[in-house]
């Protein structure tokens, strides 16, 4: 490749010193780019001895691809971070419990020990055992009020006795439903000590951050789980190629552990780039979800967007020159044997050809291919 850039230059050279105008000519800028002046005009000998390849716009069924980066994911819903209602003290620990695990939604996955839990169960009790005394209490000063022995203020006070202890109650039983504790049992005055951790969903495990005879509280982190059910792959997309993203487009996917590859299609793209990459998110789902099992979270893949083929402006790719302000190709004018340098926007490439995209008019001209010049090994080089 580098070899043919040095060509490239070499030949701009010998073209800038045979220029009419006498202007500075081709300086060599990198290994990747040149620049050319803007007209270059030449004797017709110099133009017969360069040996110089035209070639004319032309329309080519075009079904390019971008290729890009990606990381398989799993919807938010599908990671789990398992913790207590209650705080504790972890007594054992099972088997099912170890990194890359697969458990199913309730196992048992830790049972440990909280004073916390067996004062929430007496509290509740306390409570439910206290409602029926509140209940009496309302009746009876109601029907001595009613037959006028009692006062209204007595009655309004049991009532509202009676609304504050059936809050508390509410209150205490929705901690000790999500402490999993049976409320029934509860009821009929069985206080128990211990406090499992299930699974909430079916997955496998990813992290394990606690031991036996740890202490925690409401807030730590004890288990993480994650489920590779809906897994999809997450695309990073640079800005130059966002433009050619729709929905649907097909994607093909390759990496470790996928030997036939997968093929997935778009079903989100991202409303807004990264400040810092300047780049899109671009969600791909699989479409046998059988396939699936060939991934792994957090696995690093490449995938080619397949772009609708369409019928575009293409010119060889070897006809463009690249330059720090932009792209450029050299376009002859008509009855001379002289150049003029045309600044073009340019599309996707594939197969040595390369999507110009503007502008149109060069539909009408031949444009030089200047590092496919013949008989360059007799100039000098």
């Amino acid at each position: 490749m580098k070899n043919n850039i040095f060509k490239v230059a070499f030949i701009l050279l010998i073209i800038s010193n045979v220029s009419c105008d006498n202007s500075p000519g081709m300086e060599r800028v990198s290994d990747t780019e040149v620049s050319v002046d803007q007209f270059i005009s030449m004797s017709a000998e110099q133009y017969q001895n360069l040996g110089i390849d035209l070639a004319d716009m032309s329309k080519t069924a075009f079904n390019a691809e971008i290729e890009v980066r990606g990381v398989v994911d799993v919807p938010p819903e599908n990671i789990a971070e398992v913790s207590s209602a209650v705080p504790g003290v972890i007594k054992s620990m099972t088997h099912n419990v170890l990194p890359g695990k697969y458990v199913k939604k309730g196992a048992v996955l830790a049972m440990a020990y909280s004073m916390d839990l067996v004062q929430l169960q007496q509290d509740y009790l306390e409570t439910f055992l206290k409602k029926e005394i509140l209940n009496q209490e309302l009746s009876r000063q109601k029907e001595l009020y009613e037959k006028g022995a009692g006062v209204l203020k007595k009655v309004q006070l049991a009532e509202s006795e009676l609304k504050l202890n059936q809050a508390k109650g509410a209150g205490l039983r929705a901690k000790l439903k999500i402490a999993n504790v049976n409320i029934e049992k509860l009821k009929a005055g069985e206080i128990r000590p211990q406090l499992y951790i299930y699974a909430p969903f079916s997955g496998f495990v990813k992290a394990v951050h606690i031991n036996t005879g740890s202490n925690f509280s409401t807030s730590d982190v004890l288990f993480e789980l994650i489920s590779k059910e809906h897994l999809h792959v997450e695309l990073t997309v640079y800005e130059q190629d966002a433009m050619w993203l729709k929905n649907s487009q097909k994607v093909h996917i390759s990496g470790t552990n996928i030997p036939d590859g997968l093929v997935g299609s778009i079903f989100l793209i991202s409303k807004s780039f990264d400040e810092n990459s300047k780049a899109l998110n671009v969600h791909v789902h699989i479409d046998d979800e059988r396939q699936e099992e060939q991934l792994t979270p957090g696995q690093y893949v490449n995938a080619k967007i397949q772009m609708e083929e369409k019928m575009t402006n293409t010119l060889p790719e070897s006809a463009l020159i690249r330059e720090s302000n932009g792209n450029y190709v050299l376009v002859k004018k008509q009855n001379e044997h002289s150049f003029e340098k045309v600044a073009v926007e340019i599309g996707a490439s594939k197969n040595g050809l390369i999507e110009i995209i503007s502008p149109s008019a060069l539909e009408d001209v031949a444009v030089s291919k200047v590092h496919l010049i013949s008989g360059m090994s007799d100039s000098g080089e």
